[in-house]
């Protein structure tokens, strides 16, 4: 036999979760809570005959029960008389629970608990998963219990779990006429007397500067919804924390309500034998203990209350500053440099004598005034915070003074500087800016994706950062690729802190050989061949022009990724230890990855930096995504403002060979010819539909021959050539030479170019004289050998004869044989090596023996000629 159980003094969690464990489990008999809360017991007085069927504990025979399942408790004095369950032999326990861990724990077979807002919403999870059908009214009562777990989603321990619960719920046709109504149930008379005399006695106490709301109560009869009290009384007074209790009928009731992160009341009232979750918890204690609970909760407060954090735990430093004799051009420089919307002024003795905005500075520019000085617009009137300020007093000096940053003075010298990002990241947590998120199995993610030895790597980085108290992290497109599962070695590490000193010590772990560039703080560890780690310092990047190379300086991974060029690879993978596998992404890279967008981080990108115009083209083809149409706006006016043709050679050169080498490179060929960039860089052709089938063409047989001609063609240089094929000599030289292009490879491709002609006229027959065709196809580049094939037929066949008959047959005999004949060297040698090479292309001769025969003989006809 198997039963479900929940806590007895259930609430709509506790009874909801009871219902969905029963769909889930149906051959399990639920069994009855001993006592219910008010709103649930009027819910199930209504709607008793549509839903499941109840036993009482009494009616079950406890010893011969041999599964149990607990929901929404993990403590076994909560479950009343089904407690006595779990000492029989063998039984089996499953949990599903919402509540943080405790030391009265029981231990189950299987565990399901999560610390998320509600037990219902993890076992809704699981009804959506295995598809169970769902009624209206259970669709109600599930969700009546996630919406009172987690206070209509106001709770903190609220999580996205349990919206998307509710949300498929609502789907099921969960009924918000009645979630209203058994929500929020008006109180009883009793309820509204036990209120007041817990407004009289109303006792306000601050414990490290935290205010803390305790109130008491004593009446003859027991009285329903303590809870509900305790979070009005929260309300009414406006006080985070709220703490009451109550002596009913020889017993007495705490309840403790949080809305402060840094408070946990369960961990309170554990004190006294409670428990619960940070933001809500209850205990019960004998009515004798009356006395002695105020105590006892004062001095649970006192240890478990942590001190203030203060402005020096928080602030930033060393603090950036202008002097107040630099001009208004020159701060705006600054601002810009780094991304500030205002700096503090020092007087020439390094003392505070402002701050300027960039409001200020764009006034004065508008003005004409951007040679002035900035102590002429400075505030003199500056609100300063001591590092010992509490975050929250200078949360109020923010809003009473309607200021964005406050510097922090010590001894009449600036040591830092907040800002209302720095108390928002204090508010709400690491993810305000950093939009952290913990990746779905990360560490299955991790491993699938790379062998055990690049895991072990990442261990080792994870491991050696730490001691050198740094953070490091995957980067880049890496990440990318890993969210999308696409295959990808190419591993980018980003730390904060020295990226040389970690590549050594990396080194002397897993070996390797490193290669450093001090100017950069940049290292490669090189681990074999095809297989290297790329580590860079955390840094920073400012453009003095548009199109001209960046400068940059140490910054913050944040810092580092805002660099990149879109969302997509502006994401990070943490390394730390206590959080590996966590999510950075500050720019919303992932939904962009969901939505299949291309997008660029800054709107003067594509100014800064044209070849991202290149950049972001390869990764919409590559990814069948789509640019973003405010990014695309972005790449067109970058283009019709000329910034493509301010690159330099080289950079155009190498974006546009990482685009040949895609798979289908004529896709982002074509798209950069809409977008009108190809002109912009001297490539003055139309790519049509015939173009494209002619790229398609030659790029198959390029793989067709790869086996004949193997790697003496380049993929980049094939592909320049079908761009430049309807150009003249000297413009396809004099661009190339503007590209950077090496001076083989510029002779391969106007080689090519110039027999092009030549080739489609002797190659349009088929050539039957092996050494006719041999002569012909020998001096015909790789490339032009892969175009012909895309002419036709004859031409295919011409070409994979000469590749795979005739370009291997060689002569056994030399230069060195024909001077064991007794013959001198000199040009006839050649003469004569030709001519036995044809005779044997056309199948005259065989063999060495008739190599060195027919030689004779024709060193006798060039003698017998000489005399004549």
């Amino acid at each position: 036999m198997e039963i479900i159980a929940t806590h007895i003094s259930s609430d709509f969690d506790a009874f909801a979760a009871l219902v969905a464990a029963k769909k889930i489990y149906p051959e399990a008999k639920a069994i009855l809570p001993t006592s219910i809360n008010q709103n649930v017991r009027k819910f199930i007085a209504l709607h008793e005959e549509e839903l499941l069927t109840l036993h009482e504990i009494s009616d079950i025979d406890l010893k011969k029960v041999n599964r149990i399942i607990i929901v929404d408790t993990r403590i076994a004095s909560r479950i009343g008389q089904a407690a006595q369950v779990l000492s029989n032999p063998g039984v089996k326990v499953i949990i599903y629970d919402h509540h943080q861990k405790t030391g009265q724990d029981i231990r189950g077979d299987f565990d399901y608990s999560q610390n998320i807002g509600s037990t219902t919403s993890i076992l809704v999870e699981i009804l959506k998963k295995k598809n169970i059908p769902i009624t209206s009214l259970e669709a109600t009562l599930l969700a009546l219990g996630i919406y009172e777990d987690t206070g209509s989603f106001t709770y903190p321990s609220t999580t996205f779990q349990d919206m998307q619960a509710a949300a498929y719920l609502l789907e099921k046709g969960a009924n918000i006429y009645v979630l209203n109504q058994f929500h929020n149930i008006s109180l009883t008379e009793d309820q509204h007397y036990l209120l007041e005399v817990l407004i009289d006695n109303i006792e306000k106490i601050k414990i490290k500067e935290k205010e803390i709301l305790l109130s008491w109560a004593k009446v003859d009869d027991y009285v329903e919804g303590l809870s509900v009290l305790t979070r009005k009384l929260s309300q009414i007074e406006d006080i985070n924390t709220v703490i009451c209790w109550a002596q009913m009928k020889g017993k007495v009731y705490i309840v403790g309500r949080s809305y402060d992160r840094s408070i946990d009341v369960s961990d309170i009232l554990s004190f006294l034998g409670g428990g619960g979750h940070p933001q809500a918890a209850s205990a019960v204690m004998e009515a004798d203990q009356f006395g002695l609970i105020k105590d006892k909760i004062v001095g649970a407060l006192s240890q478990q209350i942590k001190s203030p954090v203060r402005a020096r735990d928080v602030m930033s430093y060393p603090v950036k500053y202008v002097n107040e004799d630099q001009t208004i051009a020159e701060v705006d420089k600054i601002l810009k440099k780094y991304g500030h919307s205002g700096i503090p002024i020092l007087d020439s003795n390094l003392k505070l004598a402002g701050i300027i905005t960039r409001k200020d500075i764009d006034k004065a520019i508008n003005h004409n005034l951007s040679h002035a000085p900035v102590k002429g617009f400075r505030s003199h009137s500056v609100v300063t915070a001591s590092p010992s300020d509490t975050v929250e007093s200078i949360q109020d000096l923010m809003i009473d003074n309607g200021i964005g940053r406050i510097p922090i003075v010590e001894k009449d010298k600036m040591v830092g500087i907040i800002t209302r990002k720095d108390i928002l990241r204090y508010l709400h947590g690491r993810g305000f800016d950093q939009k952290v998120k913990i990746l779905e199995d990360s560490i299955t993610r991790l491993s699938h994706h790379f062998p055990p030895r690049i895991q072990n790597i990442l261990n080792a980085i994870s491991a050696e950062s730490r001691q050198l108290g740094y953070k490091a992290y995957l980067v880049g497109g890496i990440v990318r690729d890993i969210l999308l599962d696409i295959p990808n070695l190419d591993i980018d590490i980003v730390v904060e802190g020295d990226g040389i000193e970690l590549a050594s010590r990396l080194q002397q772990k897993v070996g390797g050989k490193v290669e450093s560039y001090q100017k950069f703080k940049t290292a490669v560890l090189v681990l074999e061949p095809g297989l290297h780690i790329d580590i860079a310092t955390a840094r920073v990047e400012y453009y003095t022009s548009p199109a001209a190379l960046p400068s940059v300086e140490s910054g913050s991974i944040r810092q580092d990724l805002s660099r990149r060029d879109f969302t997509i690879n502006a994401m990070a993978i943490s390394l730390e230890q206590d959080n590996f596998g966590t999510l950075l992404d500050f720019f919303g890279g992932r939904k962009d990855l969901e939505q299949k967008k291309v997008k660029v981080l800054h709107k003067m990108s594509f100014i800064e930096d044209p070849t991202r115009i290149f950049r972001a083209v390869r990764f919409e083809q590559r990814l069948g995504f789509k640019i973003d149409p405010q990014t695309e706006k972005l790449i067109l006016t970058t283009i019709d403002m000329e910034m493509v043709s301010l690159l330099g050679g080289v950079r155009i050169r190498d974006e546009l060979v990482a685009i040949l080498q895609e798979k289908n490179p004529y896709k982002p060929i074509k798209r950069l010819y809409q977008l009108g960039a190809l002109a912009k860089i001297g490539l003055k052709l139309s790519v049509d539909h015939d173009f494209s089938q002619d790229i398609k063409e030659v790029l198959n047989w390029s793989e067709k021959l790869k086996p004949y001609i193997g790697p003496a063609i380049k993929r980049w240089r094939l592909l320049f050539i079908m761009l430049l094929k309807h150009e003249s000599l000297p413009v396809v030289r004099q661009w190339c030479l503007d590209m950077k292009v090496k001076k083989k490879d510029i002779q391969v491709i106007t080689d090519t170019l110039t027999d092009w002609k030549q080739a489609i006229d002797l190659l349009a027959e088929p050539v039957s004289q092996n050494s006719l065709l041999y002569r012909i196809a020998k001096k015909y580049s790789s490339e032009l050998l892969v175009i012909c094939c895309s002419w036709g037929k004859v031409y295919q066949n011409n070409v994979i004869k000469y590749l795979s008959q005739l370009q291997n047959i060689k002569l056994e005999i030399d230069g060195t044989a024909l001077t064991g004949l007794g013959h001198t060297p000199s040009p006839v040698f050649r003469l004569v090596l030709d001519k036995l090479l044809a005779l044997k292309l056309d199948g005259f001769i065989h063999n060495r023996k008739e190599e060195l025969s027919y030689a004779k003989k024709l060193f006798n006809i060039h003698s017998h000629k000489g005399r004549t």
